[in-house]
């Protein structure tokens, strides 16, 4: 009889430390799906607070022979994992990949001055040596609100030497630079 009654005394404490398992457990998601609620509230209410959107501007010509036009492979360990491929169509921008987030998007368009000198806005290395390099330089601004990467304006800066190579800035809505990505190649 003893033997049985520390059997069933061992199973009741088994199940017990189960259900409280398996009660903690519930709770940690109903307390994630609360914060997590009252996050995407916060959230929307603060887009909704944002000032009405324009239209996206951009220059005439920007559909037309446009070198920035195209799909651009990232080549670096961090490029390809965070861009992999910049596709820039005439009204959608995108770049991203499942894991990091994909960004898919319609812009404005600043055409920034030309780079003189081989040197463009927050070049990852200036060039050493002087140098008769001009790089053409566009700000796209996305539209009509930020990625939920936190990306809100891309640059490219494509040097006008032939080359088919680019270099691409991401800027939050501040202008705080966050992610610079200097070696993408055009796709064939």
């Amino acid at each position: 009889m003893r033997r049985a009654t520390l059997k069933a005394l061992f199973s009741a404490a088994l199940i017990a430390g189960l259900v409280s398992a398996l009660g903690y457990q519930a709770s940690g998601y109903v307390i994630g799906a609360i914060y997590g609620g009252a996050m995407r509230a916060h959230r929307l209410s603060a887009e909704s607070h944002d000032q009405p959107v324009k239209e996206p501007i951009k220059p005439d010509a920007w559909a037309g022979d446009n070198m920035y036009l195209g799909r651009w492979q990232a080549n670096s360990t961090a490029g390809r994992a965070v861009v992999n491929v910049l596709t820039v169509e005439p009204t959608r921008l995108r770049w991203g990949t499942p894991l990091n987030g994909i960004c898919d998007s319609d812009y404005s368009v600043e055409i920034l001055p030309w780079g003189r000198n081989g040197t463009f806005p927050d070049q990852l290395v200036p060039p050493s040596e002087p140098s008769d390099l001009v790089v053409g330089v566009a700000r796209l601004t996305l539209f009509p609100k930020p990625c939920h990467t936190g990306d809100a304006v891309v640059q490219l800066a494509i040097p006008l030497d032939g080359s088919n190579r680019m270099a691409m800035n991401t800027y939050d809505r501040n202008g705080k630079l966050t992610g610079q990505y200097p070696d993408l190649t055009l796709m064939r």
